[in-house]
């Protein structure tokens, strides 16, 4: 089993909580130092930006993980990314072991289909013709016309 399947979400809230809150905090530093406080280093400020994207996109995997513990659909989290339901799960649903496909959302009713017309009166359907080597009789002439009118 690897390490993810035995971690606690708890803790791993916890981190992520951590790590997301002190990045941005150096970082938030620099952008705006406390008055009569030196502003700590550009380039640390800059890995510590850095560092944010792979945290902040940790925290969109973990909720959105959460969300769908809790029943949400992939549609719903796509709705928040502004992105459809595929999108929303190729971009976040393919990391729980194994590719899964998502449920398609359910179908429309289809409409009632008009009945089909009956065969005007004097009309004969012609049988099926036979295959080659089959012993039923061949089958009829196709009437070539002039057909009855239409009722």
């Amino acid at each position: 089993m690897s390490d993810s399947q035995h971690r606690d979400p708890a803790d791993e809230h916890a981190v992520l909580a951590k790590l997301l809150s002190t990045n941005a905090e150096f970082v938030a530093e620099v952008l705006h130092p406390a008055a009569g406080t030196p502003p700590p280093s550009v380039m640390a400020a800059l890995h510590a930006a850095r560092s944010l994207d792979g945290v902040v996109d940790n925290v969109l995997r973990s909720l959105v993980r959460q969300a769908r513990e809790e029943g949400r659909t992939w549609a719903e989290i796509g709705e928040v990314f502004g992105s459809s339901r595929q999108a929303a799960f190729q971009r976040f649903g393919g990391s729980s072991g194994g590719m899964q496909i998502p449920p398609l959302p359910p179908m429309p009713p289809m409409p009632d289909m008009p009945q089909m017309p009956e065969v005007p009166h004097g009309w004969q359907v012609p049988p099926m013709p036979t295959m080659p080597g089959w012993d039923a009789p061949p089958a009829p002439k196709m009437p070539r016309g002039p057909f009855p009118p239409r009722d």
